[in-house]
């Protein structure tokens, strides 16, 4: 029986665990991680599905992949019984620009979306020139990893809470490890080109809000099951995740420019994390030395702030890889029998 392990509970490694199990059914996986659910910084993202193309590396055509593959997955949760537990649910708003710019990316995957007319951007809030009517989902991680997390257990995968300093630790009890650690990359592979890009969002109460608003692309209004996400900020480089008030305060004032009601909204809570950014999405495989041996890692991280978008699409890719790397280590009787 193959042993896998993967490192890191957010929604790159819960994806890549689920799909291991979907194409490995009998190998023995293992989740490692230090951060669970309310934990990890994929909890706090906003959940639109929506990508922002500021890599000055991507590559087009998996990046094209990997957010369609994650849109028929979250549109099939959407459609299904599990859609509110899942915390998947369609939305509909408007993303609103001073100047005129290219289709968003994600319109070739998604519910699609509308370029609005002169008449219709008058009838919106904060005088902008041109903007896109669109129809998409939003996917709630407070809600959607423990669905994952169950959905893993249940197909019996283990979970075990450490945080690693070094791979030395776990040497010699896996075939192939997954690293999804996000910015704990840098010091367990130690990654050079990650970056931190730090956000902030508010949560607030407002069941009349039912139309999602964003402004350019760092003001945003979502509206959720439970409560409605505004946001926010990217602070490339900063690491600090002291809750300073100017920037919620900033980012209450941007959206009640939109949508003035809010002032009336109760803050059920404040969150500031650090986004993972490479200027390239690392999803491939490097071969390690560790204790005289040689070890395989599947790498999946780097996402930024599309991880959920593109997660579901990224697992994919990983758990692919795993499976190529357990047949060419020698593997064979797991491989033989799928």
């Amino acid at each position: 029986m193959a042993r896998i392990c993967v490192l890191g509970a957010g929604v790159a490694g819960l994806s890549s665990a689920v799909n291991i199990q979907s194409i490995l059914p009998e190998a023995d996986i293992t989740i490692i991680a230090d951060q669970f659910n309310t934990e990890s910084t994929s909890d706090g993202a906003a959940g639109n599905f929506g990508i922002l193309l500021g890599r000055t590396n991507a590559d087009i055509c998996r990046l094209r992949c990997w957010t369609r593959d994650s849109f028929e997955w979250y549109h099939k949760i959407c459609t299904s019984e599990d859609a509110n537990i899942a915390g998947i649910h369609r939305t509909h708003g408007y993303q609103l620009w001073r100047t005129e710019q290219p289709p968003p990316f994600h319109g070739s995957f998604d519910y699609g979306y509308r370029i609005l007319s002169k008449s219709e951007l008058l009838k919106l809030p904060g005088n902008y020139k041109y903007g896109w009517e669109l129809n998409t989902l939003m996917v709630e991680c407070r809600r959607y990893l423990p669905w994952l997390m169950k959905r893993f257990k249940e197909k019996g995968g283990k979970v075990i809470r450490k945080q690693l300093k070094n791979i030395v630790e776990i040497s010699g009890s896996y075939d192939v490890l997954v690293n999804c650690t996000g910015l704990g990359s840098r010091k367990l592979f130690d990654d050079k080109e990650l970056v931190p890009i730090r956000g902030h969002t508010i949560r607030v109460k407002a069941p009349w809000i039912k139309t999602l608003f964003i402004a350019d692309s760092d003001t945003y209004i979502y509206p959720g099951q439970d409560n409605v996400v505004l946001g926010g900020t990217r602070q490339r480089g900063e690491e600090k995740l002291d809750k300073d008030q100017r920037y919620y305060d900033d980012i209450m004032a941007r959206c009640c420019s939109l949508v003035p009601s809010l002032k009336n909204a109760e803050v059920e809570k404040t969150w500031v994390g650090l986004r993972p950014w490479r200027p390239c999405v690392r999803l491939e495989v490097e071969m390690i030395s560790v204790d005289g041996g040689r070890l395989p890692v599947v790498h999946n991280y780097g996402h930024g702030s599309d991880g959920v978008c593109i997660s579901w699409g990224c697992g994919v890719d990983a758990a692919n890889l795993v499976k190529q790397q357990l047949t060419e280590t020698g593997s064979q009787r797991l491989v033989s029998k799928l």
